[in-house]
C-alpha cells in the first residue's frame, strides 16, 4: 500500500511463481498479463519487495557466456526480467524472470511500460504437478 490513505502506487508488478505468471498495474487497473518462467531448482527466483532498477534495450550475461537479454529491467540485489524465445510453463531460468519474446512480446511491453522505482512484489512457490501414474500393461 501506499503512502496516500492506503491506494497502491501507481505502477507496481506481481510475479507468482506457483502460478508463473506477472501481472503489472497502474493503480488497481492490470495492464499487462503475462506468463513467465522464474528460476529452476538450486537457482530459485527470491521472494519479497524488490524496486525495478536499470533498464536495457540489449543486455548481456557477464555470468552465462554473453548471454543475450533482450528487453532486460534489472531488479538490483536480485534478477533481471528479460525476453527469451523458450519460456515454458515452469521455471528454467538460472534465477532471472524470462518474458516471452514471441506472441504479443510481452517482454518488450514490459520494458516500454517498467519505471526504475516501481515496486515488485515476487511471492508464491512453484510446486511440482504430480505425474498421473502409469497405467499397467496388459498383454494381449
Amino acid at each position: 500500500m501506499g503512502c496516500d490513505g492506503g491506494r497502491p502506487p501507481e505502477k507496481h508488478v506481481e510475479i507468482d511463481k506457483t502460478t508463473q505468471t506477472l501481472t503489472a498495474y497502474e493503480g488497481d487497473q492490470v495492464v499487462l498479463v503475462s506468463r513467465v518462467s522464474t528460476g529452476r531448482s538450486g537457482r530459485s527466483t527470491p521472494t519479497g519487495l524488490f524496486h525495478a532498477g536499470a533498464k536495457y534495450l540489449m543486455h548481456y550475461s557477464s555470468r552465462y557466456h554473453h548471454a543475450p537479454m533482450p528487453s532486460a529491467c534489472r531488479c538490483p540485489t536480485i534478477v533481471s526480467f528479460h525476453g527469451y524465445r523458450d519460456v515454458p510453463l515452469w521455471p528454467a531460468s538460472h534465477g532471472c524472470i524470462r518474458m516471452p519474446l514471441s506472441e504479443e512480446n510481452p517482454a518488450r511491453s514490459f520494458y516500454e511500460w517498467a519505471e526504475t522505482g516501481m515496486p515488485i512484489r515476487i511471492s508464491g512457490e512453484w510446486i511440482e504437478p504430480k505425474k498421473a501414474p502409469h497405467a499397467p500393461s496388459t498383454k494381449l
